[in-house]
């Protein structure tokens, strides 16, 4: 005996078929869902914890290694974090680095302590002086620093200030020329002869910038700390004007107060030919420890 189905069977039948075939796929659905969404939370609670083991076994690292160079701390996030990376040991080092927790002072050496990084406030004239120079040679290289930032090392304060222009080669005369005209010291790679007899209240000196000389820093363009340590043991104006027994006044406090990259400086004085002078200086008449003598 054949069965049969009326019309109304059949639409019956396949629709709860269908309405089952959705159900299956929504249920499904939601579970898959589910599924990634537990696992998304797993893998995010593992990152969380490797990066609280990394933040601590750096602190740690840190806090009980006063210097240190990058392969040892590399070496200890390695052995306390296995698998972790050289470029994220490399992205921690530069966040360290940028909030002044340590400090780079030489090529892959470190050291953390509470000193700071150099700043000086510019006087008005000086940073009238670099918005000129701007104006007119805005692609001109220079640097500028003032004798005025000596004081804060000084035994014997300085009561005249000078402010040093220093221009790329080729470009000097040029600047001298658009600052002759507008101020009324000005001196263009003065001897020291010439600048004691023509000096002012506020000069203002124009000369050559040294090639390899360190970069500067800030908006105004100033001459890094580590460049005007070198420039004392040079021959021009800058190693003249301060007397020689206020180098190791100026050496100790410059280095216990901020950070000096001292590979910055030690390349600075070799093209300088200077870099035994400083050495045997920083060696025999002060106590300051080198990173490369520890």
């Amino acid at each position: 005996m054949l069965f049969r189905y009326s019309k109304d069977d059949l639409i019956w039948t396949f629709g709860n078929f269908s309405w089952y075939c959705r159900m299956s796929i929504d249920f499904w659905g939601d579970m898959i869902y589910l599924i990634f969404g537990l696992l998304a939370i797993l893998k995010f609670f593992a990152e969380s914890t490797e990066v609280m083991e990394l933040k601590m076994t750096a602190e740690k690292f840190i806090e009980n290694h006063p210097s240190f160079t990058t392969g040892e701390f590399a070496d200890a996030l390695q052995k306390g974090v296995p698998g972790i990376g050289r470029s994220t040991i490399y992205s921690i080092l530069k966040k360290k680095c940028d909030s002044g927790e340590i400090s780079r002072v030489s090529r892959g050496r470190f050291v953390h302590s509470a000193r700071k990084d150099y700043s000086y406030e510019l006087s008005e004239t000086a940073k009238d002086i670099v918005a000129l120079i701007r104006e007119n040679y805005p692609l001109v290289d220079f640097q500028v620093w003032e004798l005025y930032q000596m004081n804060e090392f000084v035994n014997h304060l300085l009561a005249k200030n000078t402010i040093f222009i220093e221009v790329e080669n080729m470009l000097d005369e040029s600047i001298f020329n658009l600052l002759f005209n507008r101020y009324p010291h000005v001196l263009h790679n003065p001897s020291l002869d010439e600048y004691y007899k023509y000096a002012g209240d506020e000069t203002i000196i124009v000369r050559k910038l040294i090639s390899e000389a360190p970069p500067p820093f800030g908006q105004y363009r100033q001459a890094s700390l580590e460049k005007l340590l070198v420039d004392l043991f040079g021959r021009g104006i800058s190693g003249s004007i301060l007397s020689r027994s206020e180098y190791r006044a100026i050496y100790e406090d410059a280095f216990q107060k901020y950070n000096i990259n001292q590979g910055k400086m030690f390349r600075y004085a070799r093209r300088r030919g200077i870099e035994k002078a400083i050495r045997d200086f920083i060696h025999e008449e002060t106590r300051i420890v080198l990173e490369d003598d520890k």
